[in-house]
């Protein structure tokens, strides 16, 4: 089904130590050392942010990360996808067609259901939410 992997767990806190301090930028190397992880690899997760429009940078002295809305706009879901892509389900009925089960298989119906459910969750969540 759907699983979180290192990068989004870590590009989820990233966006949560922006919004404990939003309003102010935070350098990568702060980010970094609260997250115990080394600042290349949080570059590497900060640019796919980026990409998503959901962080902004400032360079120089005094430079670092921003959200680029405030936190009670950006859903989880937002943030998950722009790490992850899509949120999908892989059953391995749907992409097997030579799956003996196929026919008859009562879980094919029920997925779409399913992921609907967990991606407007996700929606309904906001970064402002998690922080309370």
């Amino acid at each position: 089904m759907f699983q979180v992997n290192a990068k989004t767990d870590h590009g989820l806190l990233i966006m949560l130590e922006l919004a404990q301090n939003y309003g102010s930028i935070q350098p990568l190397s702060a980010l970094a050392l609260n997250l115990k992880v080394s600042s290349s690899y949080l570059s590497q997760i900060a640019k796919s942010l980026q990409l998503a429009g959901l962080i902004k940078s400032k360079e120089g002295v005094g430079g670092g990360y921003f959200l680029s809305r405030r936190p009670s706009s950006i859903s989880i879901l937002e943030v998950l996808e722009s790490l992850s892509g899509e949120i999908k389900i892989r059953c391995g009925h749907t992409k097997n067609k030579n799956c003996p089960h196929l026919k008859s298989c009562q879980l094919k119906s029920m997925w779409p259901i399913v992921l609907n459910d967990i991606k407007k969750s996700l929606a309904k969540r906001s970064l402002a939410s998690l922080l309370k």
